[in-house]
């Protein structure tokens, strides 16, 4: 799907092909060290292009799952996960986000595009609940998604571990469909 972004700027939201593999590991190497907001400390994704070649594969042949990639100027700058919690039939009407954009590419509005693929996939799925979990100090990301619906229903307090020996805490956060 291609969306104009607030510069004027296209992007275009797609699913990942075996192909794009070295620029998904660039991009997730360099969003490591742009931030304190994702799971992992700078060096700790570690993947071959052949492994992540098998995991697009993987993810593009599971229909409980969808991932997207936004491209920006040919680049792949930002991606973004939706799936099902669990596949038991309890779990089957609740599904998981997950984003990353480089930081240079922030405050365009690709956040939000991405929400509108996830939200697709929901509706498609007949998902009815979405949920994520979100660093309490991001926050621009949770505006974005207060934006789109999300409520905060709870906190993980010291979700992170730093190398610094601090933590940072994380709010659950959901938006019924």
């Amino acid at each position: 799907m291609e969306y104009i972004l607030k510069n004027m700027k296209k992007i275009t939201v797609r699913n990942p092909q075996v192909e794009d593999s070295e620029a998904i590991i660039k991009l997730m190497k360099r969003a490591d060290t742009e931030t304190l907001f994702l799971a992992r400390n700078p060096g700790e994704f570690s993947t071959s292009i052949e492994r992540e070649g098998e995991i697009i594969d993987n993810i593009l042949n599971d229909n409980d799952i969808e991932w997207f990639v936004v491209e920006y100027d040919n680049e792949i700058i930002g991606q973004c996960s939706v799936g099902l919690v669990r596949r038991n039939t309890r779990y089957r009407h609740r599904a998981e986000v997950a984003f990353v954009i480089l930081k240079e590419y922030c405050n365009l509005g690709i956040g939000g595009k991405m929400m509108i693929e996830c939200i697709k996939w929901c509706e498609h799925k007949g998902v009815t609940q979405i949920e994520l979990d979100v660093v309490t100090k991001n926050e621009r990301a949770i505006r974005m998604y207060e934006g789109f619906g999300f409520e905060i229903v709870g906190t993980i307090p010291k979700a992170l571990h730093y190398l610094d020996n601090t933590y940072a805490d994380e709010y659950v956060m959901v938006k019924q469909l």
